[in-house]
This record gives C-alpha cells, sequence and structure tokens, in this order.
C-alpha cells in the first residue's frame, strides 16, 4: 500500500532500473519538415490560415488558435537571426572541447519558433543576438536537423 508523503523529509529514493522501450517518428509534419531538407536544402514553414501566423517546426495544427495549417507549406527566404545563444566549453560527457562552440536559437522574421543550431566560422566573443545567419548544409543529407551542417555569419 502506498502512503501519501506529508513532508519533504519523508521522500525516499529506491535504486534500480526500469526498461523503457519507444520509438519516436516524426509524425506528417515532420516527415514532410525532414524530407524538404534532405532533397530540396529548404526549411519550410507551415502557415495558419486563421491567424495567420507562420509556423517554424511546421505543425498540423497552430498551437495559437488550434485551427488546421494549410497544406501550402512555404520556404523561408532571407537569413536568421540569433535570438539567443550559449558558447560550449564542454561536450555532453563533460570533456574539454577543442574549441568553444556557440549553440543558438535562430528564428526569421515573420515566423513563430525557431531552430537550435551550431553557428561556426564566428570568433564566438563577436556573437551577438541579432546577428544574422544562413544555413549550411551538409553535403550528404539523411532528412534530420543534421542535414544543416551549422550556420553562419549572413
Amino acid at each position: 500500500m502506498l502512503e501519501k508523503i506529508k513532508q519533504m523529509g519523508q521522500a525516499r529514493q529506491v535504486a534500480g532500473e526500469i526498461p523503457i522501450y519507444h520509438r519516436y517518428t516524426l509524425g506528417v509534419a515532420g516527415e514532410r519538415f525532414f524530407k524538404a531538407m534532405r532533397d530540396g536544402r529548404q526549411i519550410l514553414v507551415s502557415p495558419c490560415p486563421k491567424c495567420q501566423d507562420r509556423l517554424l517546426p511546421p505543425k498540423m495544427y497552430c498551437e495559437r488558435c488550434f485551427e488546421e495549417t494549410s497544406d501550402d507549406w512555404l520556404p523561408l527566404e532571407g537569413p536568421g537571426y540569433i535570438r539567443s545563444f550559449t558558447v560550449l566549453h564542454q561536450s555532453l560527457d563533460e570533456e574539454p572541447l577543442d574549441h568553444p562552440t556557440v549553440v543558438a536559437l535562430i528564428s526569421w522574421e515573420g515566423i513563430r519558433g525557431g531552430l537550435i543550431h551550431r553557428v561556426l566560422g564566428v570568433d564566438p566573443a563577436q556573437v551577438t543576438t541579432g546577428m544574422a545567419v544562413e544555413p549550411v548544409w551538409a553535403e550528404e543529407r539523411t532528412g534530420a536537423l543534421s542535414d544543416i551542417s551549422h550556420f553562419r555569419a549572413a
């Protein structure tokens, strides 16, 4: 029988492992989005016919007004802009990186949402919010976010 915890001091921890198996699918919108990146080197947005938002990453339904988005997806044009960024000095394994790496939230004018990706070819000390950037496409593309190798200053 489970007992209700009434104070944080009563909380306990049990060591162990729980096997979890899952399969993540891209869904209809994700599949179309990544196929356009792979085959056409395009970043697509899905427009909402009701509130006029253009969504990135594309979605089947608008999160703001719950309207089904249009099937007439649009390619992004022009540079993206760094909205926020951080400079990494360690890998995910907490190993020192050979060179500091900038990871940024990149969005486009008039687009709701954006992409988080690496920005290379710029001294991290020179990176600023509002800086214009453009994608550099990977030579071999597989239908994943890594189809964009990185972003560079525009």
